[in-house]
């Protein structure tokens, strides 16, 4: 029960500082403000966290960790790298499309975050360009993806493709399905050989 507790209330200070971030900056937020919005005392906040970065950082961490193994999951459910492929980038957009994922979570990337913060947040999200990379080195295995495709150079290429992609579902341009269905084609276009030719 004691783990449990502290569990919850280590979420709730983060939840608190995403909260008052979003709103004030990140250079109206305090740990003391963070502590009264999550109703605990500033002691205990700075128990958790050391600095309202850190405090930052860890909901960067726990959401990555949930989709990460929401998209190992599905995955694992698809057979073949095309469908591993369409199974990757969909999943992103759903998740982007996420009515709370619209708001405070993503709005981070706006904010004044230090170069050190920022870069250990960038490194939570290497496992799922890792991901992508196995995909598209078991589509070269397979002949589906082109030889000419490097797969840790292209993953991460196409892993700034889904952030540019982001904000078009963000702001709503087309329902999700179509703007995967784009993006399918472009990433295809340029990664996989050719579709057989139907016979007949």
């Amino acid at each position: 029960m004691v783990a449990v507790h502290k569990e919850r209330l280590r979420v709730a200070i983060g939840e608190a500082a995403v909260e008052i971030a979003v709103e004030k900056g990140l250079a109206g937020t305090t740990m003391s403000k963070i502590a009264e919005r999550a109703g605990v005392s500033r002691a205990t906040a700075y128990n958790y966290f050391k600095d309202v970065e850190h405090a930052l950082l860890s909901v960067v961490s726990d959401e990555v960790d949930r989709f990460y193994g929401q998209l190992r999951e599905r995955l694992d459910g698809v057979t073949g790298a095309r469908a591993g492929l369409e199974a990757f980038l969909g999943a992103h957009l759903e998740y982007f499309a996420q009515p709370e994922r619209r708001s405070a979570a993503l709005q981070l990337q706006a904010l004044g975050i230090s170069p050190a913060i920022r870069e250990r947040m960038t490194a939570h999200t290497d496992r799922l360009r890792a991901l992508l990379s196995d995909v598209l080195d078991s589509g070269r295995r397979e002949g589906v993806i082109s030889e000419r495709v490097h797969p840790d150079r292209h993953a991460e290429l196409v892993m700034h493709l889904l952030s540019a992609t982001r904000q078009q579902v963000l702001r709503g341009d087309a329902p999700v399905d179509a703007i995967a269905a784009d993006l399918l084609l472009l990433v295809e276009s340029g990664l996989c050989q050719p579709r057989p030719e139907p016979s007949g």
